[in-house]
């Protein structure tokens, strides 16, 4: 996948991931105000968050590693790693003890969901540049 080249239009496309549909619909709210991001998608379970990111490739899936299912959005982050390894993942939690889990098991970065609007935005567009940027 082709990521958007500095200066470009295009908007980095989103999925949001959560269990809870109160967070899920902030974000996708939030996200939707600017012009840097369009929201392609958004699921609250591990299994048919993956089937939709696979089918709607993302360039970034922002999820909370706590899912329903025991380590669901941990498993998620590394079934979307080796399935889609060119989307990158934005983790997001309340608690920063899952940090360093999400970073190991292939998020991109890491955010605890007291952020503000402005560090939302700042992690995925951070995210969604090449490494080599």
């Amino acid at each position: 996948m082709s990521q958007p080249a500095p200066g470009s239009d295009r908007r980095l496309r989103i999925l949001v991931v959560d269990a809870d549909d109160r967070v899920r619909e902030s974000l996708t709210g939030l996200l939707a105000i600017g012009d840097r991001v369009q929201v392609v998608g958004s699921s609250g379970l591990a299994g048919p968050a993956l089937d939709l990111a696979c089918e709607c490739r993302p360039d970034i899936v922002v999820v909370d590693p706590r899912l329903p299912e025991v380590d669901a959005g941990l498993d998620f982050i590394a079934g979307l790693r080796s399935r889609c390894p060119e989307v990158r993942v934005v983790a997001m939690s309340w608690s920063d003890a899952l940090e360093r889990t999400a970073l190991d098991g292939g998020a991109h970065a890491f955010l605890r969901k007291t952020f503000r609007p402005t560090e939302l935005i700042a992690a995925i567009v951070a995210a969604g540049r090449p490494a080599d940027a």
